[in-house]
């Protein structure tokens, strides 16, 4: 379970800000963690308040001590959801701050966040805007799901979309069965010895110390989405090697477990999931900033 980090006195306390000078100061990851909470708890607040704002006032029972009281309320709501990290925008702006200092992509060899569907040729426009579109449904479709899997797991549900996203093509090269269907195996998942499902065979690409090479392998065919997101966490959670990538303390720990664990042979598959992680981060900051621009504008 997620331990606030924040300060949890009165709503925004100068005392609580002199608190949070001196964790930054002690120790600058705590500090940054505990700053991004007090930016989830403004960015709330501001919420909260455009709420207010809408609503009807100068009621029977609206006065200037109602309206301080429920301003106060609102302000210490706001810091108790930021603390509990209800809403996941702290961890959100962790990973941006931290993810600055990376080396830039093309120094780290590392696959940009679309390199899956992306096609080897510049696309058109109309195909861009439609490729877009496919992967919007496809996070539309997920994220739900995938949230009610990490809650059941401890698996990072942005986590499992990068990984349902770089093994399925964002929905679109999902692997196929012998007669042409969609298996639903949106996470490459082998048929195991003890797998009793239906299987696939497919020509798919390992590495064989760092060297992709071309070869035949077995995969396990499901009825469903929902049945393959099932086996997927059964899969990761009762197999010792990935222990470490349940309740991790970030993202992107839990993806380098993934692969410390054997998940994949690609040896730059953890930086495709953080890089599709922080791609998805980005696209679900876009739909929030246009959400509320568009709130604000029937104001």
């Amino acid at each position: 379970m997620r331990q606030p980090v924040a300060p949890g006195g009165a709503a925004f306390d100068l005392h609580d800000l002199d608190a949070l000078r001196l964790a930054a100061k002690r120790a600058p990851q705590q500090g940054l963690r505990a700053a991004a909470q007090q930016m989830e708890g403004l960015f709330v607040q501001m919420m909260l308040k455009s709420m207010r704002d809408a609503a009807f006032q100068d009621g029977p029972f609206d006065s200037q001590q109602s309206r301080l009281f429920t301003s106060l309320y609102d302000q210490q709501i706001s810091q108790d959801i930021a603390a509990q990290g209800r809403l996941g925008f702290a961890e959100m702006i962790v990973r941006q701050v931290q993810g600055a200092s990376r080396p830039p992509a093309a120094v780290r060899q590392i696959a940009a966040p679309l390199a899956a569907t992306r096609a080897p040729r510049a696309r058109s426009p109309a195909q861009a805007e439609r490729g877009a579109k496919q992967s919007d449904s496809f996070l539309t479709r997920l994220m739900a799901p995938a949230r009610a899997a990490a809650r059941q797991s401890g698996i990072p549900h942005l986590l499992i979309v990068a990984q349902a996203a770089l093994e399925s093509g964002w929905g679109k090269k999902e692997i196929p069965t012998r007669d042409g269907r969609p298996s639903h195996n949106l996470f490459g998942i082998k048929a195991t010895p003890d797998w009793k499902g239906d299987t696939t065979d497919i020509v798919t690409t390992e590495y064989l110390h760092g060297v992709a090479q071309r070869v035949r392998a077995v995969f396990r065919v499901y009825k469903n989405e929902a049945e393959a997101l099932t086996d997927y966490v059964h899969f990761i959670t009762r197999n010792p090697r990935y222990q470490q990538a349940i309740h991790s303390e970030s993202v992107e720990k839990a993806a380098r477990a993934l692969q410390a664990g054997g998940y994949a042979s690609d040896p730059d598959y953890a930086d495709k999931l953080i890089d599709i992680v922080r791609h998805v981060e980005s696209h679900i900051a876009k739909q929030i900033k246009a959400d509320k621009n568009g709130f604000d504008a029937l104001f």
